[in-house]
């Protein structure tokens, strides 16, 4: 049996929870090792212990923010590759970002596709030694939804604990499994009437989901946002 592909380890730094899911979702999803955290300090404990070529970093950061972050990664190993991806626009935000050290600086929303390549470039670069491949989709284990418990199956044996609402909406979503749903049709699968519909409920019902699955079972949940049209499962 011929040996897999190997990985790319990359560790996003993002704050705002869905963002933080969705790219560690996509760059996952597109053969990269992803470790993910909310601030700065979660980043440095897992330094301590660890090693990464490449850092994906928000510069709006709760407690010490990115470009502090960018210039204490950047002191302490001029190897690292550091992609800021912010929502900071401005010419000079942006030289400011790339005097602190950073690799490249993206401005939010970002193509996936241009943030993976500049990633496997700046490894290239590194010359950095690879991990052993994570499975591919089709060769993982799935989620699955217990209906009798209530429960969402996850590949690793976890289990969280769902909600009516909750099992309504994943029931909609793993049945359209690699689909969009839109919001109308999440709508009338929670029962709210269509004239009725409120698209913030619906995006707070999810992004509480989200967290709750990766709390529960370490993983995260293949779900995934379509902009403006609605969430699909896969």
């Amino acid at each position: 049996m011929s040996a897999q592909p190997a990985t790319i380890p990359v560790v996003i730094v993002e704050d705002e929870p869905v963002l933080r899911e969705e790219l560690a979702f996509q760059l996952g999803h597109m053969g990269f090792a992803v470790d993910a955290f909310e601030n700065a300090s979660q980043l440095y404990r897992y330094l301590a212990a660890s090693s990464t070529p490449l850092v994906v970093l928000d510069i709006g950061l709760d407690g010490e923010d990115g470009l502090s972050v960018c210039q204490y990664l950047r002191t302490h190993d001029s190897r690292i590759g550091i992609v800021f991806v912010t929502a900071r626009a401005l010419r000079d935000q942006r030289i400011e970002g790339l005097e602190a050290g950073a690799d490249a600086y993206l401005v939010k929303p970002i193509d996936i596709d241009e943030l993976a390549l500049i990633l496997r470039r700046l490894a290239e670069r590194a010359s950095w030694p690879a991990v052993e491949r994570r499975a591919a989709p089709e060769d993982r284990p799935l989620w699955r939804l217990d209906e009798s418990e209530h429960e969402l199956l996850a590949p690793n044996g976890g289990k969280c604990a769902l909600t009516l609402t909750e099992m309504r909406l994943l029931r909609a979503l793993i049945g359209s499994v690699s689909q969009t749903c839109s919001y109308a049709q999440l709508g009338v699968a929670l029962g709210t009437h269509p004239d009725e519909l409120d698209k913030h409920r619906i995006e707070v019902i999810v992004s509480r989901l989200r967290s709750k699955i990766t709390r529960s079972t370490g993983l995260v949940a293949p779900l995934r946002t379509d902009r403006s049209l609605g969430y699909r499962w896969g």
